[in-house]
């Protein structure tokens, strides 16, 4: 198994067999896809202790993803739970905000969240693009479960996703 890196937004047990990273960017509609099933599929196998969600926002050089690159340098890191609510909620709203100007969307993330920008987050955002690079990682949402890599140019579905996990959990054995 590849050793985990940039561990700053995690949600579940450290210990559990399962490790499920994704790479995701806050402007993109097929990441909201895949965040709506960490609510739906994922969430009882985190629960369970069974899996750990690691989040990766990347911010990938492409035009459609900067608002999602924008909220990513406001994102309270040093909170990771509260943070993670933040990127649920986000996602949710994404067609309200990611069409607004710089501007606009600072304004909102401010208003709405309470999110400034936080310097650490450059370093942290340039350590996820290196992982990235060195991980060949192109489009997003890209997903690790374990060391299994999908790489969607399409949206994940739920029977999909259980099916791999519950695949993973037989060879662990739990």
């Amino acid at each position: 198994m590849v050793t985990l890196k940039n561990t700053h937004l995690t949600l579940g047990n450290a210990a559990a067999p399962i490790k499920v990273e994704v790479f995701l960017n806050l402007a993109c509609p097929y990441c909201a896809s895949f965040y709506e099933l960490v609510d739906g599929a994922l969430l009882q196998y985190i629960n369970e202790n069974k899996v750990e969600l690691i989040v990766k926002h990347y911010d990938k050089p492409r035009e459609m993803l900067l608002p999602g690159t924008l909220i990513n340098l406001n994102l309270d890191y040093g909170n990771p739970a509260k943070t993670l609510d933040n990127i649920k909620s986000l996602f949710k709203e994404q067609e309200t905000w990611d069409k607004l100007s710089s501007h606009g969307i600072k304004e909102y993330i401010k208003n709405n969240y309470g999110l400034k920008e936080e310097e650490p987050n450059i370093e942290i955002s340039l350590q996820v693009t290196a992982e990235a690079i060195e991980r060949r990682v192109k489009m997003v949402p890209t997903v690790f479960i374990n060391d299994l890599e999908f790489q969607y140019p399409r949206e994940i579905f739920s029977e999909e996703l259980i099916q791999v996990l519950d695949q993973q959990l037989s060879k662990e054995k739990v």
